[in-house]
């Protein structure tokens, strides 16, 4: 879903981009950055450290709205199941969805104390999935009971969940919290959410949010007429599983940017963070407009699309009503294309030249997140 482009965007002069560009790649050298793209997707799987296995399982799950205080709730990722609640201190508890006695979905129950009551005999397990109470039974504990535990936090609007699980590491080990946090939340800009499902596998939604030729022929505010970018800079390594890319575009006639701001060309900024973490900035003069998207994997068939858009500009309601109405249409734009995209051919047989952002996620994609099973297609 590429909806990078809703929102205006001028710019001045080439050499202010390449200026802009050089920022955003921190000044590091050139040679050396192309390096570390072509050296990083060599590595494999259990070369990343145990910080990269835990920096890679960070998902999406929903908003704050989603999770009522002290009501135990449903998350699905990758075809598995997690019970996940609110505390009244405003911290998230994330175990395994399934009673360890005989499998009941624990999400259909209720917290009671801060513990996870299971509906089927009672049951009732701590927020670190100790089993701590059987009506009627006195018992001695054990680690079998017990339900595996995960980290779920708050942050900047989304509820994250880490779906990393090791048994055998330490009760006491800390994992640093990476997750990539947008400018925009220090601009203190306006934001708005949205969130859609999708009948498709997430890698494609999130290869789709990276493909910039695609907006002139599916969004009504695309240029049909000239729908490359009229230049563009190769993905860098900006940061921990971080690449960005940008480009100079020229605005359609019928978007916003060409119809009411007046705007001719666009600076567009386009990032992924693995695993499914995509940016699209819109930047004129003083303007940004800019869209993150995450696509959770329910499974191999389905997908949750989250979004936020923020803007520095139109900070009232008719701004947020303006912004979520293009955002939903935009959606539903990509929708039509994405759910008939035929699993079986989506890897394409050709790339052509502004392929690069999307073919780096991919191969990332493959190499370190989920590689689909023929037998599965």
């Amino acid at each position: 879903m590429k909806l990078l482009i809703v929102l205006i965007s001028t710019f001045a002069t080439a050499t202010a981009f390449v200026n802009i560009i050089n920022r955003f790649v921190h000044g590091n050298d050139v040679s050396e950055l192309t390096s570390n793209i072509l050296n990083y997707p060599k590595l494999d799987y259990h070369m990343l450290t145990q910080q990269d296995h835990f920096d890679l399982q960070w998902y999406v799950i929903g908003t704050k709205t989603d999770f009522p205080f002290n009501k135990p709730v449903k998350a699905t990722i990758w075809n598995k199941n997690y019970v996940v609640w609110r505390t009244v201190n405003d911290t998230y508890v994330g175990l395994d969805d399934a009673c360890t006695h005989k499998g009941a979905a624990l999400s259909k129950g209720k917290i009671c104390n801060n513990n996870v009551v299971c509906p089927y005999h009672g049951y009732e397990f701590d927020a670190n999935g100790v089993l701590t109470k059987v009506p009627g039974i006195c018992f001695r504990p054990s680690p079998i009971y017990d339900l595996p535990k995960y980290q779920v936090i708050e942050k900047n609007g989304w509820v994250y969940l880490n779906t990393y699980y090791n048994k055998t590491d330490p009760p006491n080990l800390i994992m640093k919290e990476n997750i990539f946090e947008e400018e925009e939340v220090a601009r203190n800009d306006s934001a708005v959410f949205l969130k859609m499902d999708f009948n498709c596998y997430s890698r494609i939604l999130s290869e789709n949010s990276l493909d910039v030729m695609h907006i002139g022929f599916v969004h009504t505010f695309g240029n049909a007429k000239n729908p490359r970018p009229i230049e563009e800079y190769p993905p860098r390594l900006v940061g921990p599983h971080h690449y960005k890319t940008a480009y100079l575009y020229e605005a359609g006639d019928k978007s916003m940017a060409k119809k009411v701001f007046k705007a001719g060309k666009l600076r567009i900024e386009n990032e992924f963070i693995l695993p499914h973490t995509t940016v699209a900035r819109v930047i004129f003069g003083e303007y940004i407009s800019t869209v993150i998207t995450f696509a959770l994997p329910i499974d191999e068939n389905k997908s949750r699309l989250f979004v936020k858009t923020y803007r520095n500009f139109w900070h009232n309601q008719l701004g947020d009503m303006v912004t979520e109405n293009m955002m939903y249409n935009t959606m539903l734009q990509d929708k039509v294309i994405v759910e008939n995209i035929d699993r079986r051919f989506m890897e394409g047989k050709f790339n052509m030249k502004f392929d690069k952002l999307q073919n780096t996620y991919k191969t990332f994609y493959k190499k370190f997140i989920h590689k689909m099973d023929d037998d599965s297609i």
